[in-house]
C-alpha cells in the first residue's frame, strides 16, 4: 500500500507538471499581449515594452518558462496584471467561496440521489416508480448547468422572491464571517442548482447497484431470519455504495472545476467566476494559478477515491 500511494504521488505531481506547463505555453501563443487589455491604445511603444518588462514577458518562451518554474517552486506564482497583487493573495479567499457552494451541492445531490436510486432500484422492475425515477434522472442529467441555473433562479428569485439571487451577500467578521443570515440565503439557490445537476449521477448509480444486488443470496438469507423488508433493502443499499464512492471523490474534483458556470450565472465571487474573468483580461498569472490549484484538486481527489475503496472493498489490493 505504502508502495502504491508513493507511486500515485509520484503520477500526481507529473499531472501537474504537465497541465501547468501547458497553461503557461497556451496563453502565452494567444495573439494579444496582456498590454491590449489593460491600457489605452494610445501607450507609446516604450511604455508599452517597459509594462510587458516589468511583467516578466519579454525574452524567449524558454526564459520565461525557467523564470515561471523557479517562481512556482518557491511558491510565488506571480502578480495579477489587472489587480497588481500577488495571485495567490487574489484567489485565495475566492477557493473558501467555491467550497461553499461544491461541498454542501455536492453532498446534498449524493444524499438525495443515493436515496431516490434506492427507492427506483427496489421497486417493481418496469413499474411506475422505476419508469419515472429512471425519466427524471435522464432529463435532469440532459439539461445545462446554465439553463438550470437561470431557470431556478427565474422561478425563485425572480417571480417568487424567495431567495436574493446575485452576489454573496453581506459577510460577518472573524469567525463569524460566512455566518451571517445575508449570505445563507445568497448561498441557498446556487447549492440547489448544483444539487440538482449532480443529482441524476447518484440516483443511477445507487439504482444499478440495488438492481443488481437485490437477487443476492445474502439477501435471502436476510429475509429468512424475519427482518424487515425495509431493512432487507438497506443491506442492499449499503453493498451498493462502491461505485457511488469511488464517483464520489472525483466528483468533487469536477464539481469546483465544473462550477464555473454557476458562479457566472449566479455573480458568485469564486475561483471559477475569476478563472472566467483572468482569461478575458489575459491575467496570466491569475488564470495560470486557478488552473494549477484544480489540477491538485482532482489528482488528490482521484487518490483519495481509490484509498477510500480499497476500504470499504476487501477484495480490493494493491501492489
Amino acid at each position: 500500500m505504502r508502495a502504491y500511494i508513493v507511486r500515485r504521488l509520484m503520477q500526481a505531481v507529473l499531472v501537474v507538471f504537465v497541465v501547468i506547463t501547458l497553461m503557461f505555453f497556451l496563453f502565452r501563443l494567444m495573439p494579444a499581449d496582456p498590454t491590449t487589455m489593460l491600457v489605452e491604445s494610445g501607450l507609446p511603444e516604450q511604455a508599452r515594452q517597459d509594462l510587458l518588462e516589468r511583467w516578466g514577458l519579454t525574452g524567449s518562451l524558454a526564459d520565461q518558462y525557467w523564470s515561471y518554474l523557479t517562481n512556482l517552486a518557491t511558491g510565488d506564482f506571480g502578480t495579477s496584471f489587472f489587480y497588481q497583487e500577488p495571485a495567490w493573495n487574489v484567489l485565495a479567499p475566492l477557493i473558501l467561496n467555491t467550497l461553499w457552494i461544491a461541498v454542501p451541492g455536492m453532498l446534498l445531490g449524493a444524499l438525495i440521489g443515493c436515496g431516490l436510486g434506492v427507492v427506483v432500484g427496489w421497486a417493481r422492475r418496469g413499474g411506475p416508480v422505476e419508469r419515472a425515477g429512471i425519466f427524471l434522472a435522464t432529463f435532469v442529467r440532459g439539461v445545462p448547468s446554465f439553463v438550470l441555473g437561470i431557470f431556478i433562479l427565474m422561478v425563485f428569485s425572480t417571480w417568487l422572491g424567495w431567495f436574493p439571487g446575485f452576489g454573496i451577500g453581506e459577510l460577518g467578521d472573524g469567525f463569524t464571517r460566512y455566518f451571517t443570515w445575508s449570505f445563507l440565503a445568497h448561498l441557498i439557490l446556487p447549492v440547489m442548482t448544483l444539487a440538482i445537476f449532480f443529482l441524476p449521477e447518484n440516483l443511477l448509480l445507487m439504482r444499478t447497484g440495488v438492481v443488481e444486488n437485490r437477487g443476492e443470496d445474502y439477501l435471502e438469507l436476510v429475509r429468512a431470519k424475519g427482518v424487515k423488508e425495509s431493512r432487507v433493502a438497506w443491506h442492499a443499499a449499503r453493498n451498493s455504495l462502491l461505485p457511488v464512492i469511488t464517483w464520489l471523490f472525483p466528483a468533487l474534483a469536477e464539481t469546483v472545476a465544473g462550477i464555473v458556470i454557476i458562479e457566472v450565472v449566479f455573480s458568485w465571487p469564486g475561483i471559477g467566476r475569476e478563472l472566467v474573468l483572468a482569461v478575458n483580461r489575459q491575467d496570466y498569472p491569475i488564470a495560470q494559478t486557478a488552473f494549477f490549484l484544480l489540477a491538485v484538486m482532482i489528482v488528490l481527489a482521484n487518490l483519495a477515491a481509490d484509498l477510500v475503496y480499497a476500504k470499504l472493498d476487501p477484495r480490493v489490493s494493491y501492489e
